[in-house]
């Protein structure tokens, strides 16, 4: 039998996993035999054994291929922020956000498969250093955010991520879990509130919100004292 060239090896492979995620995703991993995703791949069993030692191999490999696809989509969404608090500039990395989720539904299923029938064994890594890759794509950038303004001293990369998290779990919830805008209103409005909220809080003046407050409180304690 002549040897694949690693061209051919590539395409097969991709072919093989392409088919395993269709299978996963609409079976879920222990309702799939690997039998099912030979035959949806169009190979024999004795042909997808060349390339997998088994089926949690190949649902391994199935994750892999598909977060290198999302970690070049992240740095895509990350890549024209430089004020990485700026208004316009997180509704624009909501909008790559919106597009990224909406064209890949498949990956976040694969997710949750990993996470209902392996305990977010495949998945883990990633979330466990997420703010870290976050704050070392935009390096400088969210420090130098910060010294615009009046900072609340607030850890930058876990504010970013934070951000960054709301606007995938909005979106997740309009996708996979058919949301029909959830929280009262049109993505549009909805982004532009919790940008709101995310960068100015609840309150325009906290210090005098609550300064007046405590102010009153000290006043009134006084004139008690005095009478």
């Amino acid at each position: 039998m002549p040897r694949l060239s690693r061209a051919r090896v590539a395409e097969n492979q991709e072919a093989i996993e392409g088919a395993a995620l269709r299978v996963f995703t609409r079976q879920g991993y222990h309702g799939t035999t690997v039998r099912e995703i030979a035959d949806a791949a169009g190979v024999s069993m004795g042909n997808l054994y060349n390339y997998y030692a088994g089926k949690e191999e190949l649902f391994a490999a199935v994750v892999h291929r598909y977060e290198t696809k999302m970690e070049a989509l992240r740095r895509r969404a990350l890549a024209k922020v430089e004020n990485c608090f700026d208004p316009e500039q997180l509704t624009r990395m909501a909008e790559v956000i919106r597009d990224i989720v909406y064209k890949n539904p498949d990956y976040w299923r694969l997710m949750y498969i990993d996470v209902i029938e392996f305990g977010s064994k495949h998945f883990a890594p990633e979330f466990r250093s997420l703010a870290r890759n976050i704050e070392k794509r935009l390096g400088s950038k969210l420090k130098a955010s910060t010294q615009r303004g009046s900072w609340t001293g607030i850890d930058p990369a876990l504010a970013f991520t934070s951000i960054y998290l709301q606007f995938v779990t909005y979106f997740l919830v309009e996708k996979l879990f058919g949301g029909k805008q959830h929280l009262g209103m049109t993505d549009d409005r909805a982004v532009a509130q919790l940008i709101k909220l995310m960068t100015e809080g609840l309150w325009h003046d906290r210090h005098t919100q609550f300064g007046a407050k405590e102010s009153d409180r000290h006043e009134a304690k006084t004139q008690c004292t005095s009478a």
